[in-house]
């Protein structure tokens, strides 16, 4: 598939280089003229997501008898940020890294700590639903046109949430006995995790919060105006285009679809671009360093062999 998609991606640039080199042009002239403390804010706000979510585990970890410091967990936190990003589909390689580190640093049994992370995603489905419904709710204008030249077979929000419901409810049906006994686990242990539901949605909501504000001081940084929705739609589509399985941290497959949802909205070209390379600057390639300096930091070659073995 990768092998695929970089054989298309050469063709591509082959055959549309004259256009491309103009839309670069204009790309690097634009970047050059960045409001760099824009972008050092964006990063600081990065950074503080990161910490919330390293509040968040603790707190969760906490109300099962772990009592751990959130800066404890921060390394972790990046460690398997660093991972996701070498790692098709979000958080498939990252988690596993979680439950090995904290297990071998802090001897944090691995059902303890599977159930902690399923947790913490479950009560961030809450925000991420909400979020969802604003975009939907509040792009009406939002239609995609199968045919052109017709206005026929078009697909407006409101399809687009029902047909939201529909896939979920498919997944669920087609993986039931998978999701009862995680359920199973939740409810077991729901007696200690119930103290820690109100802080983990209070930051999990302040995560995606924090992350609307570092895209709009991003958009601050290159002088682009964008409005809230047009923010929150790249916030939830950078989230589901980062699930899909197809390459590394999705490379090539989050740019396309940031770019083209830009474009969308009015967005030139070279300011698309420009906006979500310094996105993809922070979210990936700084978050990497910082990841990777850790894993090494910690021991991050015997951890990831560790990985490949479980």
């Amino acid at each position: 598939m990768i092998l695929l998609l970089l054989t298309v991606g050469v063709f591509l640039v082959h055959a549309y280089w004259t256009e491309i080199a103009s839309v670069l042009g204009e790309s690097l002239k634009m970047l050059a003229e960045t409001r760099i403390r824009y972008v050092i804010l964006a990063f600081l706000v990065y950074l503080l997501s990161v910490y919330l979510f390293a509040v968040r585990w603790q707190q969760v970890l906490s109300s099962i008898g772990h009592n751990l410091k959130a800066t404890d967990l921060l390394p972790i936190l990046f460690g398997a940020i660093f991972v996701n990003n070498l790692t098709p589909a979000n958080r498939t390689g990252g988690e596993p890294l979680r439950m090995l580190w904290v297990n071998k640093r802090f001897g944090i049994s691995y059902t303890d700590a599977f159930i902690t992370i399923l947790f913490e995603r479950l009560v961030e489905a809450i925000p991420i639903i909400l979020l969802l419904f604003y975009v939907l709710y509040f792009v009406p204008s939002l239609d995609i046109k199968f045919l052109p030249q017709k206005n026929i077979l078009t697909l407006n929000s409101t399809y687009l949430l029902l047909l939201a419901f529909l896939a979920t409810g498919i997944l669920i049906w087609i993986f039931r006995e998978r999701f009862t006994v995680l359920l199973k686990d939740i409810q077991q242990n729901w007696k200690k995790l119930h103290k820690s539901f109100i802080p983990a949605l209070l930051l999990s909501s302040g995560v995606w919060i924090l992350d609307i504000v570092r895209l709009q001081l991003i958009a601050l940084a290159l002088n682009l105006n964008l409005s809230l929705h047009i923010i929150a739609s790249v916030s939830i589509l950078y989230l589901l285009l980062g699930l899909l399985p197809i390459t590394p941290g999705g490379l090539g497959i989050v740019e396309g679809g940031l770019i083209s949802l830009l474009l969308y909205f009015g967005l030139s070209l070279a300011s698309s671009g420009s906006f979500v390379f310094l996105e993809r600057f922070i979210s990936f390639g700084l978050s990497s360093l910082i990841g990777f300096l850790y894993l090494f930091y910690y021991g991050g070659s015997e951890i990831w062999k560790n990985i490949k073995l479980q």
